[in-house]
């Protein structure tokens, strides 16, 4: 309760000078018990459920307390934007990291693809170059290796004297494929045809399809 005299008004608390009609001390926020209406305004800030004191702008500056409340608002909804921004910046890193990582794997299998089809086609042209010096194409046991040195040349009594090699018909003979796997020559035909494959990305035991050439003349009648 507030003591009251001729001159002036005194908070009982704290002894600050009390302003004309004015309900709490601004000093201490004690209520002045001979206002009237002070016991309704003691129990509401009795019935704020907090551990700390009531917010004197609940009171004294309503306005003021509601736009203390409209910037925690604000500054809430400012916080959940930026963690779903975040969010979806962290998504989106991993997506594109995913997609440039597939994409990168697929350009290597398309360049070594592109890579065993060339190697394939230079030696299915230089094979063509060993039968027009040859009359035949290598046999399975001299193999694509005689394309680059001279070993025995066995003589089919085709008419071609067994001396006719004139290569090498390529500096370097590339026997593995680009995934690292023998390529596979088969002569056919006694000498007049072949087949030159890779297994390919799958391997021998694996699923990929094969790649493959053959002889592209008709066989000598």
């Amino acid at each position: 309760m507030a003591t009251q005299g001729p001159d002036r008004r005194a908070c009982s608390g704290c002894g600050a000078k009390l302003a004309p009609n004015h309900r709490y001390c601004v000093n201490c926020y004690r209520p002045v018990g001979d206002v009237k209406g002070a016991h309704a305004h003691v129990e509401s800030a009795r019935a704020v459920d907090t551990t700390r004191r009531a917010d004197p702008t609940r009171i004294f500056l309503p306005e003021e307390h509601e736009a203390i409340i409209h910037r925690a608002r604000a500054r809430k909804r400012l916080l959940i934007i930026a963690m779903i921004a975040f969010a979806l910046a962290v998504a989106g890193s991993v997506t594109f990291y995913y997609l440039n990582r597939n994409w990168q794997e697929n350009e290597k299998a398309t360049a070594r693809e592109r890579m065993a089809r060339r190697e394939l086609q230079l030696m299915a042209d230089a094979l063509e170059r060993f039968r027009t010096d040859v009359g035949r194409y290598p046999t399975t046991q001299e193999g694509i290796r005689s394309l680059a040195r001279k070993a025995f040349i066995q003589d089919f009594g085709n008419g071609a004297p067994p001396s006719g090699w004139l290569g090498p018909y390529l500096d370097t003979v590339p026997e593995v494929d680009p995934w690292g796997n023998d390529y596979i020559y088969e002569g056919t035909d006694g000498g007049q045809g072949f087949a030159l494959s890779s297994y390919g990305p799958g391997g021998e035991m694996g699923s990929g399809s094969p790649l493959q050439v053959t002889s592209s003349l008709p066989p000598d009648n």
